[in-house]
């Protein structure tokens, strides 16, 4: 009987060690975005950022997942500015940004303990467009979490968002860290 719990317990061990996908939550982040109206510099955040990621760290040939930013939320520091920018961005009506991933290049693994730096593609959607888009990242393993954060430009006229006097690019950051529940 020793021999068989013995041989049972050496399998489940065996198997930990092989690496399975496993969801990764959000537990928290953060989103910025910088943009111009007319001449005037304008910065908005929020820190409803959320992300369900399903990867397995040692192949990231398999990820797959969401990143979400709440646009409802996004905050200038000037409530009529505010109304204005939900406005534009149809937040009523669509009140997330969704990045849906679709695969990461060049990088097979995610080492431990090590930041590394690749590029993930999948598609961004914004006030009911969704379009291609391929953004630089930056990954830092540590146990069971993720640090994730990046910084991409995109043209909000290519997803409707048209606001008089508005820039053709906005400057966008996004940083967040997703563990195993």
């Amino acid at each position: 009987m020793n021999r068989l719990r013995r041989s049972l317990l050496l399998g489940v061990g065996t198997l930990s060690t092989l690496g399975f996908a496993a969801p990764y939550q959000a537990s928290s982040g953060q989103a910025i975005f910088d943009y111009r109206v007319v001449l005037l510099p304008v910065e908005g955040k929020t820190a409803q950022v959320s992300a369900a990621l399903d990867f397995n760290p040692d192949d990231l040939a398999s990820v797959s997942g969401t990143v979400r930013v709440n646009v409802a939320s996004l905050k200038t520091g000037n409530s009529l500015r505010d109304d204005h920018m939900a406005g534009a961005l149809g937040a009523a009506q669509f009140k997330d940004a969704v990045f849906t991933l679709s695969g990461v290049q060049g990088l097979g693994r995610l080492p431990e303990g090590q930041a590394v730096s690749t590029t993930v593609n999948g598609q961004l959607s914004l006030k009911g467009v969704s379009k291609p888009l391929s953004a630089p990242v930056k990954l830092m393993r540590q146990g069971s979490s993720v640090a994730v954060a990046t910084q991409f430009k995109f043209n909000p006229h290519d997803f409707g968002v048209n606001y008089p006097g508005g820039a053709s690019s906005i400057a966008v950051n996004v940083s967040f860290k997703v563990q195993t529940p």
